[in-house]
Protein backbone atom coordinates (compact mmCIF):
# COMPACT_ATOMS: atom_id res chain seq x y z
CA UNK A 1 0.00 0.00 0.00
CA UNK A 2 1.11 3.55 -0.64
CA UNK A 3 1.75 5.78 2.31
CA UNK A 4 -1.00 8.26 3.12
CA UNK A 5 -0.32 11.94 2.56
CA UNK A 6 1.24 13.46 5.66
CA UNK A 7 0.85 17.23 5.54
CA UNK A 8 3.31 19.78 6.79
CA UNK A 9 6.87 20.77 5.90
CA UNK A 10 8.52 17.97 7.91
CA UNK A 11 7.34 14.99 5.86
CA UNK A 12 6.53 15.69 2.22
CA UNK A 13 8.33 17.19 -0.75
CA UNK A 14 7.47 20.83 -0.23
CA UNK A 15 4.22 21.96 -1.83
CA UNK A 16 5.65 25.12 -3.37
CA UNK A 17 4.37 27.45 -6.06
CA UNK A 18 6.62 28.33 -8.99
CA UNK A 19 7.72 31.62 -7.41
CA UNK A 20 8.45 30.14 -3.96
CA UNK A 21 11.31 28.30 -2.31
CA UNK A 22 11.86 26.80 1.10
CA UNK A 23 14.79 27.75 3.36
CA UNK A 24 15.75 25.03 5.80
CA UNK A 25 18.39 24.97 8.54
CA UNK A 26 19.82 21.56 9.40
CA UNK A 27 22.24 20.25 11.99
CA UNK A 28 24.10 16.93 11.91
CA UNK A 29 27.30 15.10 12.84
CA UNK A 30 29.99 14.29 10.28
CA UNK A 31 32.35 11.41 11.08
CA UNK A 32 35.63 11.06 9.16
CA UNK A 33 38.49 8.55 9.76
CA UNK A 34 41.88 10.33 9.91
CA UNK A 35 45.47 9.27 9.87
CA UNK A 36 48.60 11.43 10.05
CA UNK A 37 52.34 11.52 10.75
CA UNK A 38 55.00 14.17 11.14
CA UNK A 39 57.44 12.70 8.60
CA UNK A 40 57.81 9.64 6.32
CA UNK A 41 60.03 8.03 8.96
CA UNK A 42 57.33 8.01 11.65
CA UNK A 43 54.50 5.57 12.23
CA UNK A 44 51.01 6.61 11.18
CA UNK A 45 48.67 7.91 13.89
CA UNK A 46 44.95 7.31 13.42
CA UNK A 47 41.75 8.75 14.82
CA UNK A 48 38.09 9.29 13.95
CA UNK A 49 37.07 12.93 14.08
CA UNK A 50 33.47 13.98 14.66
CA UNK A 51 32.51 17.39 13.32
CA UNK A 52 29.37 19.35 14.08
CA UNK A 53 27.70 20.40 10.84
CA UNK A 54 25.42 23.38 10.18
CA UNK A 55 23.65 23.68 6.84
CA UNK A 56 21.33 26.22 5.21
CA UNK A 57 19.67 24.97 2.06
CA UNK A 58 17.07 26.31 -0.32
CA UNK A 59 14.50 23.85 -1.71
CA UNK A 60 12.75 24.51 -5.03
CA UNK A 61 9.25 23.39 -6.14
CA UNK A 62 8.85 19.65 -6.87
CA UNK A 63 8.06 18.28 -10.29
CA UNK A 64 7.30 14.93 -11.94
CA UNK A 65 10.13 13.39 -13.97
CA UNK A 66 9.83 11.31 -17.13
CA UNK A 67 9.63 8.12 -15.07
CA UNK A 68 6.49 9.34 -13.34
CA UNK A 69 8.09 9.86 -9.92
CA UNK A 70 8.41 13.09 -7.98
CA UNK A 71 11.67 15.00 -7.60
CA UNK A 72 12.80 18.23 -6.06
CA UNK A 73 16.10 20.10 -6.34
CA UNK A 74 17.83 22.15 -3.69
CA UNK A 75 20.93 24.28 -3.27
CA UNK A 76 23.22 24.05 -0.25
CA UNK A 77 23.76 27.75 0.36
CA UNK A 78 25.95 27.36 3.47
CA UNK A 79 27.59 24.34 5.07
CA UNK A 80 30.07 24.80 7.88
CA UNK A 81 31.65 22.10 10.04
CA UNK A 82 34.04 22.18 12.95
CA UNK A 83 35.63 19.43 14.98
CA UNK A 84 38.64 18.69 17.19
CA UNK A 85 40.80 15.61 17.58
CA UNK A 86 43.50 14.47 20.04
CA UNK A 87 45.45 13.21 17.04
CA UNK A 88 45.48 16.64 15.39
CA UNK A 89 46.71 18.20 18.62
CA UNK A 90 49.43 15.56 18.92
CA UNK A 91 50.39 16.09 15.29
CA UNK A 92 50.84 19.86 15.46
CA UNK A 93 51.57 20.55 19.14
CA UNK A 94 52.98 17.29 20.48
CA UNK A 95 50.22 17.08 23.09
CA UNK A 96 46.75 15.49 22.66
CA UNK A 97 45.22 18.38 24.60
CA UNK A 98 46.61 21.12 22.35
CA UNK A 99 48.99 24.04 22.76
CA UNK A 100 49.43 25.40 26.30
CA UNK A 101 48.81 29.17 26.37
CA UNK A 102 49.18 31.43 29.42
CA UNK A 103 47.75 34.92 29.84
CA UNK A 104 50.51 37.00 31.41
CA UNK A 105 48.02 39.55 32.77
CA UNK A 106 45.73 37.14 34.62
CA UNK A 107 48.06 34.15 35.04
CA UNK A 108 45.33 31.84 33.69
CA UNK A 109 46.35 29.01 31.36
CA UNK A 110 44.52 26.73 28.95
CA UNK A 111 45.10 24.43 25.98
CA UNK A 112 44.32 25.74 22.49
CA UNK A 113 43.42 22.84 20.14
CA UNK A 114 43.83 22.41 16.42
CA UNK A 115 40.40 22.41 14.78
CA UNK A 116 39.30 21.14 11.38
CA UNK A 117 36.62 23.13 9.56
CA UNK A 118 34.78 22.81 6.24
CA UNK A 119 32.99 25.52 4.28
CA UNK A 120 31.23 25.92 0.94
CA UNK A 121 33.72 27.22 -1.66
CA UNK A 122 32.93 30.91 -2.34
CA UNK A 123 33.79 31.04 -6.09
CA UNK A 124 33.15 34.80 -6.33
CA UNK A 125 34.82 37.29 -8.68
CA UNK A 126 34.80 41.07 -8.31
CA UNK A 127 35.15 43.13 -11.50
CA UNK A 128 35.26 46.84 -12.32
CA UNK A 129 33.14 48.17 -15.19
CA UNK A 130 35.01 49.36 -18.32
CA UNK A 131 33.70 52.94 -17.86
CA UNK A 132 35.19 53.12 -14.34
CA UNK A 133 38.89 53.56 -13.43
CA UNK A 134 40.42 50.09 -13.56
CA UNK A 135 42.72 51.10 -10.70
CA UNK A 136 39.65 50.74 -8.49
CA UNK A 137 40.20 46.96 -8.38
CA UNK A 138 43.21 47.65 -6.14
CA UNK A 139 40.84 49.01 -3.47
CA UNK A 140 39.65 45.47 -2.78
CA UNK A 141 41.27 42.28 -1.52
CA UNK A 142 41.24 38.73 -2.86
CA UNK A 143 38.16 37.28 -4.54
CA UNK A 144 38.34 34.26 -2.22
CA UNK A 145 37.46 36.52 0.74
CA UNK A 146 34.21 37.84 -0.75
CA UNK A 147 31.21 36.57 1.20
CA UNK A 148 27.52 36.71 0.36
CA UNK A 149 25.93 35.60 3.60
CA UNK A 150 22.26 34.60 3.87
CA UNK A 151 21.90 34.61 0.09
CA UNK A 152 18.84 33.01 -1.49
CA UNK A 153 17.44 32.94 -5.01
CA UNK A 154 15.07 35.84 -4.32
CA UNK A 155 18.03 38.19 -3.98
CA UNK A 156 18.88 37.32 -7.59
CA UNK A 157 15.43 37.41 -9.24
CA UNK A 158 13.56 40.41 -10.62
CA UNK A 159 10.02 41.18 -11.74
CA UNK A 160 9.82 42.23 -15.39
CA UNK A 161 7.23 42.87 -18.08
CA UNK A 162 5.95 39.90 -20.05
CA UNK A 163 4.57 41.23 -23.37
CA UNK A 164 3.59 37.71 -24.49
CA UNK A 165 1.01 37.55 -21.69
CA UNK A 166 -0.45 41.03 -22.05
CA UNK A 167 0.56 44.64 -21.74
CA UNK A 168 0.41 44.79 -17.94
CA UNK A 169 1.57 41.24 -17.19
CA UNK A 170 4.56 40.84 -14.90
CA UNK A 171 6.84 37.82 -14.75
CA UNK A 172 9.19 36.70 -11.97
CA UNK A 173 12.54 35.75 -13.48
CA UNK A 174 14.99 32.93 -12.86
CA UNK A 175 17.93 33.79 -10.59
CA UNK A 176 20.75 35.80 -12.13
CA UNK A 177 24.41 35.09 -11.24
CA UNK A 178 25.61 38.64 -10.65
CA UNK A 179 25.19 41.39 -8.09
CA UNK A 180 26.27 44.90 -9.07
CA UNK A 181 28.06 47.42 -6.85
CA UNK A 182 28.62 51.15 -6.97
CA UNK A 183 30.62 53.55 -4.78
CA UNK A 184 28.93 56.90 -4.12
CA UNK A 185 29.81 59.89 -1.97
CA UNK A 186 27.71 61.44 0.77
CA UNK A 187 27.86 64.77 -1.06
CA UNK A 188 26.41 63.33 -4.26
CA UNK A 189 23.58 61.67 -2.32
CA UNK A 190 22.77 64.97 -0.61
CA UNK A 191 22.73 66.83 -3.95
CA UNK A 192 20.33 64.26 -5.35
CA UNK A 193 17.95 64.67 -2.42
CA UNK A 194 18.84 61.33 -0.83
CA UNK A 195 20.29 62.63 2.43
CA UNK A 196 17.67 60.54 4.27
CA UNK A 197 19.75 57.46 3.33
CA UNK A 198 22.72 58.83 5.26
CA UNK A 199 23.44 58.40 8.96
CA UNK A 200 24.35 61.48 10.96
CA UNK A 201 27.85 62.87 10.65
CA UNK A 202 28.62 61.25 7.32
CA UNK A 203 30.10 64.28 5.52
CA UNK A 204 33.02 63.25 3.34
CA UNK A 205 32.09 59.60 3.69
CA UNK A 206 31.84 57.13 0.83
CA UNK A 207 29.16 54.46 0.60
CA UNK A 208 28.90 51.26 -1.38
CA UNK A 209 25.55 49.99 -2.63
CA UNK A 210 24.64 46.65 -4.18
CA UNK A 211 21.78 46.08 -6.59
CA UNK A 212 20.47 43.35 -8.91
CA UNK A 213 19.36 45.38 -11.94
CA UNK A 214 21.16 43.55 -14.73
CA UNK A 215 21.16 44.72 -18.38
CA UNK A 216 18.45 43.74 -20.84
CA UNK A 217 15.60 43.29 -18.36
CA UNK A 218 12.48 43.01 -20.56
CA UNK A 219 10.38 46.14 -20.32
CA UNK A 220 12.89 47.98 -18.13
CA UNK A 221 15.63 49.87 -19.94
CA UNK A 222 18.34 52.07 -18.48
CA UNK A 223 20.89 51.82 -15.69
CA UNK A 224 20.12 51.45 -12.01
CA UNK A 225 19.06 54.87 -10.71
CA UNK A 226 19.25 55.34 -6.94
CA UNK A 227 17.07 58.47 -7.25
CA UNK A 228 14.26 56.37 -8.67
CA UNK A 229 12.13 54.99 -5.80
CA UNK A 230 10.97 52.10 -8.00
CA UNK A 231 14.59 51.07 -8.61
CA UNK A 232 15.36 51.28 -4.90
CA UNK A 233 12.36 49.08 -4.09
CA UNK A 234 12.93 46.50 -6.83
CA UNK A 235 16.69 46.18 -7.10
CA UNK A 236 18.61 47.58 -4.10
CA UNK A 237 19.81 44.71 -1.89
CA UNK A 238 22.47 46.25 0.40
CA UNK A 239 23.82 49.69 1.32
CA UNK A 240 26.51 50.66 3.81
CA UNK A 241 29.51 52.80 4.57
CA UNK A 242 32.38 51.81 2.28
CA UNK A 243 35.10 51.57 4.92
CA UNK A 244 34.20 49.92 8.21
CA UNK A 245 36.54 49.23 11.11
CA UNK A 246 33.98 47.00 12.83
CA UNK A 247 35.42 43.80 11.37
CA UNK A 248 39.19 43.48 11.83
CA UNK A 249 40.40 39.93 11.31
CA UNK A 250 43.12 38.40 13.46
CA UNK A 251 45.60 38.54 10.57
CA UNK A 252 45.09 42.28 10.11
CA UNK A 253 42.71 42.39 7.11
CA UNK A 254 39.62 44.54 7.35
CA UNK A 255 36.36 43.65 5.68
CA UNK A 256 33.79 46.15 4.53
CA UNK A 257 30.74 44.93 6.41
CA UNK A 258 27.76 45.76 4.25
CA UNK A 259 24.29 45.04 5.60
CA UNK A 260 21.09 46.22 4.03
CA UNK A 261 19.68 49.37 5.67
CA UNK A 262 16.51 49.50 3.65
CA UNK A 263 13.98 49.55 6.47
CA UNK A 264 12.34 52.72 7.73
CA UNK A 265 9.14 53.88 9.34
CA UNK A 266 6.16 52.02 8.00
CA UNK A 267 8.25 49.38 6.26
CA UNK A 268 8.66 47.07 9.23
CA UNK A 269 5.51 45.23 8.20
CA UNK A 270 7.34 44.02 5.09
CA UNK A 271 9.90 42.09 7.12
CA UNK A 272 9.50 38.35 7.40
CA UNK A 273 10.65 37.10 10.81
CA UNK A 274 12.67 34.14 9.58
CA UNK A 275 13.19 32.45 12.93
CA UNK A 276 13.60 29.03 11.39
CA UNK A 277 12.57 26.94 8.42
CA UNK A 278 10.18 28.85 6.21
CA UNK A 279 8.64 29.21 2.75
CA UNK A 280 9.86 32.41 1.08
CA UNK A 281 8.84 34.18 -2.11
CA UNK A 282 9.00 37.53 -3.84
CA UNK A 283 6.41 38.82 -1.37
CA UNK A 284 7.63 37.33 1.91
CA UNK A 285 11.42 37.28 1.53
CA UNK A 286 13.32 38.76 4.43
CA UNK A 287 14.46 42.20 3.28
CA UNK A 288 17.05 42.38 6.04
CA UNK A 289 18.87 39.13 5.37
CA UNK A 290 21.54 39.71 2.70
CA UNK A 291 24.94 40.44 4.21
CA UNK A 292 27.67 41.14 1.63
CA UNK A 293 31.26 41.27 2.83
CA UNK A 294 33.86 42.67 0.47
CA UNK A 295 37.54 42.43 1.48
CA UNK A 296 39.60 45.60 1.56
CA UNK A 297 43.15 45.63 0.18
CA UNK A 298 45.45 44.99 3.17
CA UNK A 299 47.62 47.91 1.99
CA UNK A 300 45.01 50.30 3.38
CA UNK A 301 45.83 49.70 7.02
CA UNK A 302 45.22 53.20 8.37
CA UNK A 303 41.70 54.51 8.76
CA UNK A 304 40.84 57.04 6.07
CA UNK A 305 43.43 56.02 3.48
CA UNK A 306 40.96 53.83 1.61
CA UNK A 307 38.41 56.65 1.45
CA UNK A 308 41.07 59.06 0.21
CA UNK A 309 42.13 56.78 -2.64
CA UNK A 310 38.54 56.00 -3.63
CA UNK A 311 37.69 59.74 -3.60
CA UNK A 312 40.62 60.41 -5.95
CA UNK A 313 39.38 57.73 -8.34
CA UNK A 314 35.86 59.16 -8.25
CA UNK A 315 37.21 62.53 -9.35
CA UNK A 316 39.27 60.90 -12.12
CA UNK A 317 36.29 58.98 -13.53
CA UNK A 318 34.72 60.52 -16.64
CA UNK A 319 31.30 59.25 -15.55
CA UNK A 320 31.84 60.35 -11.95
CA UNK A 321 31.21 56.79 -10.76
CA UNK A 322 33.08 53.71 -9.63
CA UNK A 323 31.04 50.62 -10.26
CA UNK A 324 31.32 46.96 -11.14
CA UNK A 325 29.90 43.54 -10.41
CA UNK A 326 30.34 40.45 -8.26
CA UNK A 327 29.98 37.36 -10.37
CA UNK A 328 29.65 33.91 -8.84
CA UNK A 329 29.42 30.41 -10.19
CA UNK A 330 26.00 28.81 -10.06
CA UNK A 331 26.13 26.43 -7.08
CA UNK A 332 25.68 22.72 -7.51
CA UNK A 333 22.09 21.52 -7.37
CA UNK A 334 21.30 18.60 -5.10
CA UNK A 335 18.44 16.19 -5.85
CA UNK A 336 15.76 14.28 -3.98
CA UNK A 337 13.92 11.53 -5.90
CA UNK A 338 11.06 9.33 -4.77
CA UNK A 339 11.83 5.62 -5.15
CA UNK A 340 8.46 4.78 -6.69
CA UNK A 341 5.50 6.27 -8.48
CA UNK A 342 2.05 6.42 -6.85
CA UNK A 343 -0.53 3.76 -7.58
CA UNK A 344 -3.10 4.62 -10.28
CA UNK A 345 -5.74 6.94 -8.90
CA UNK A 346 -3.57 8.13 -6.01
CA UNK A 347 -2.19 11.72 -5.83
CA UNK A 348 1.45 12.15 -6.80
CA UNK A 349 2.69 13.11 -3.34
CA UNK A 350 1.21 9.95 -1.77
CA UNK A 351 4.37 8.07 -2.76
CA UNK A 352 7.05 10.66 -2.03
CA UNK A 353 8.78 8.30 0.36
CA UNK A 354 10.94 6.30 0.64
CA UNK A 355 13.31 8.52 -1.36
CA UNK A 356 16.95 8.88 -2.36
CA UNK A 357 18.67 12.20 -1.69
CA UNK A 358 21.92 13.13 -3.44
CA UNK A 359 23.81 16.06 -1.93
CA UNK A 360 26.27 17.98 -4.14
CA UNK A 361 28.60 20.80 -3.09
CA UNK A 362 32.09 22.21 -3.64
CA UNK A 363 33.97 22.79 -0.39
CA UNK A 364 37.20 23.97 1.23
CA UNK A 365 38.86 22.34 4.26
CA UNK A 366 41.00 24.11 6.86
CA UNK A 367 43.04 23.15 9.90
CA UNK A 368 42.82 26.37 11.90
CA UNK A 369 43.93 29.10 9.45
CA UNK A 370 45.70 26.69 7.05
CA UNK A 371 43.73 25.67 3.96
CA UNK A 372 44.13 21.95 3.30
CA UNK A 373 41.68 21.44 0.41
CA UNK A 374 40.31 24.03 -2.03
CA UNK A 375 37.17 23.87 -4.19
CA UNK A 376 36.78 20.11 -3.94
CA UNK A 377 33.61 18.66 -5.50
CA UNK A 378 31.74 16.41 -3.07
CA UNK A 379 28.81 14.01 -3.37
CA UNK A 380 26.84 12.35 -0.56
CA UNK A 381 23.92 9.93 -0.86
CA UNK A 382 21.09 9.08 1.53
CA UNK A 383 19.07 5.95 0.70
CA UNK A 384 15.72 5.08 2.26
CA UNK A 385 14.84 8.56 3.50
CA UNK A 386 11.36 8.70 5.04
CA UNK A 387 11.33 12.45 5.68
CA UNK A 388 13.30 15.63 5.09
CA UNK A 389 15.86 16.01 6.52
CA UNK A 390 16.52 12.23 6.46
CA UNK A 391 16.51 11.41 10.17
CA UNK A 392 17.87 8.03 11.30
CA UNK A 393 19.47 7.48 7.88
CA UNK A 394 23.23 7.35 7.45
CA UNK A 395 24.45 9.52 4.59
CA UNK A 396 27.57 8.07 2.98
CA UNK A 397 30.12 10.22 1.18
CA UNK A 398 33.53 9.88 -0.40
CA UNK A 399 35.93 12.67 0.53
CA UNK A 400 39.35 11.01 0.42
CA UNK A 401 42.12 13.59 0.77
CA UNK A 402 45.86 13.41 1.28
CA UNK A 403 48.35 16.24 1.59
CA UNK A 404 50.60 18.39 3.73
CA UNK A 405 49.44 20.80 6.42
CA UNK A 406 52.28 22.79 8.01
CA UNK A 407 54.72 20.11 6.74
CA UNK A 408 52.70 17.31 8.42
CA UNK A 409 51.17 14.45 6.46
CA UNK A 410 47.39 14.23 6.81
CA UNK A 411 44.96 11.84 5.14
CA UNK A 412 41.29 11.06 5.59
CA UNK A 413 38.92 8.71 3.85
CA UNK A 414 35.24 7.95 3.33
CA UNK A 415 32.95 9.24 6.07
CA UNK A 416 29.32 9.48 7.02
CA UNK A 417 26.69 11.91 8.24
CA UNK A 418 24.20 11.05 10.99
CA UNK A 419 21.84 12.75 13.40
CA UNK A 420 20.26 15.12 10.90
CA UNK A 421 17.58 17.39 12.30
CA UNK A 422 16.02 20.76 11.62
CA UNK A 423 17.39 23.59 13.74
CA UNK A 424 16.51 27.25 14.24
CA UNK A 425 18.18 30.10 12.40
CA UNK A 426 19.74 31.23 15.68
CA UNK A 427 21.35 27.80 16.25
CA UNK A 428 22.62 27.81 12.67
CA UNK A 429 24.16 31.28 12.94
CA UNK A 430 25.84 30.45 16.26
CA UNK A 431 27.40 27.31 14.80
CA UNK A 432 28.54 29.14 11.65
CA UNK A 433 30.09 31.91 13.73
CA UNK A 434 32.09 29.45 15.85
CA UNK A 435 33.30 27.61 12.75
CA UNK A 436 34.44 30.87 11.11
CA UNK A 437 36.30 31.79 14.29
CA UNK A 438 38.54 28.73 14.00
CA UNK A 439 39.64 29.78 10.51
CA UNK A 440 41.08 32.92 12.13
CA UNK A 441 43.06 31.01 14.77
CA UNK A 442 46.73 30.55 13.75
CA UNK A 443 47.97 26.98 13.55
CA UNK A 444 51.66 27.76 14.07
CA UNK A 445 52.59 27.20 17.76
CA UNK A 446 54.65 30.38 18.00
CA UNK A 447 51.69 32.45 16.71
CA UNK A 448 49.37 31.32 19.54
CA UNK A 449 50.32 34.26 21.71
CA UNK A 450 47.39 36.11 23.24
CA UNK A 451 46.65 39.68 22.20
CA UNK A 452 47.03 40.70 25.84
CA UNK A 453 50.60 39.37 25.63
CA UNK A 454 51.34 41.31 22.44
CA UNK A 455 50.40 38.49 20.02
CA UNK A 456 47.63 38.09 17.41
CA UNK A 457 45.63 35.22 18.94
CA UNK A 458 42.32 36.01 20.61
CA UNK A 459 39.81 33.80 22.36
CA UNK A 460 36.34 33.24 20.93
CA UNK A 461 33.97 36.13 21.50
CA UNK A 462 30.32 35.06 20.94
CA UNK A 463 29.28 38.72 20.58
CA UNK A 464 31.55 39.23 17.59
CA UNK A 465 30.41 38.34 14.07
CA UNK A 466 33.41 36.57 12.49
Amino acid sequence: MTKPIISGPYRTFRALNDYESYVEFEGSTITIPLRARRSPNEEWMSDEIKLRAFMRLEVYPPYVNNLGTREFQFTIRDWDLYGKSPMLNQLFYGDPRGRLVTDKETGLSDYVPAAMTFRVSPNNRLKVDPDSPQEARALFGDDSDIELRDLNSHHLRVWHSDPSSGERAQKYSNPHNKIYWEIVSAESLSKEGLSNLLPGGSEGTLFILFHKKHPNIPGDSGEFDLKNPEDRARYLVAFSEFESQDEIEAHGRSLSRTRSRLLGRGLGSMVTQLRGNSVISSFSRSKQSLDIRVPINPAFTEKGTLQERATELLKESDAGKIRGEIQFASPSRSLGTADRAPLPGEPFDSADFPARITYAINYDIFVNDQKFVEDQAGIAIAVGAEEIPPRDVKVAFEKPQAGLVADRYLEFSAGSCTGMMEITKEEFEEGMNFSRYWRNVPLAPDALELRSNGGIFEDYNPKRNY
